[in-house]
């Protein structure tokens, strides 16, 4: 297991939203960036994959305290060193209340990876988190992002657990060709507008 160099917090007080994910490379990577570019086109209002808008499967989201931020990147990298990558699959896009996903086909190995994260994670969550956790950077947070991570737990984790990459919105997506890609680099990132995954805290590749 090799990690990134800390994450130099800044003192300042409050909630942030993150995102502990597998970041995307590769073939796959390709694809979901055509079909974003593809989605986006025309659109002034819309998710544009960028050096910091990242394609990636998440594994949880949560509101956490600032403070406590450095321990719960201590305990991720505690699961990481005893981690392997992942060999998972991407099918074909579905449209899910307006947002295209390329699916990942369900694995044992990710759904323990999933919960495990989400059993870490539960001590330092709060529930008072908001847009202002977001990491806005001159884009407007929907209240619909918070929701969707404040609801996190109880609706998207474990039984629940449906792993996807998101490329965009629309009502419909060009074709993609299922592929397999290598699952090696877990990432903590720092939500921004439709939950992407923009400032990355701390990564660690699984070997």
């Amino acid at each position: 297991m090799r990690r990134s160099p800390p994450f130099n917090q800044m003192a300042q007080p409050g909630i942030v939203a993150i995102d502990v994910a597998i970041l995307v490379g590769g073939d796959v990577a390709e694809r979901a960036r055509e079909v974003n570019l593809a989605l986006a086109s025309g659109r002034a209002d819309a998710l544009r994959f960028d050096d910091t808008h990242l394609p990636h499967l998440t594994l949880a989201q949560q509101f956490v305290e600032r403070a406590r931020l450095q321990e719960l990147l201590a305990e991720l990298d505690r699961i990481a060193r005893h981690e392997q990558g992942l060999s998972l699959r991407i099918r074909g896009p579905v449209v899910d209340h307006g947002t295209v996903q390329l699916p990942v086909e369900p694995s044992p190995d990710l759904q323990r990876l999933h919960e495990l994260v989400m059993d870490a994670i539960q001590p330092f969550e709060s529930p008072e988190g908001g847009v202002e956790a977001f990491h806005a950077e001159g884009e407007t947070i929907r209240p619909r992002d918070a929701e969707w991570v404040r609801n996190y737990r109880e609706r998207a984790a474990y039984a629940h657990y449906r792993p996807h990459v998101t490329v965009g919105h629309g009502a419909t997506a060009p074709p993609v060709t299922p592929a397999a890609f290598r699952a090696d680099r877990l990432a903590v990132c720092h939500l921004g507008r439709f939950c992407s995954c923009r400032a990355v805290l701390r990564t660690w590749t699984l070997t």
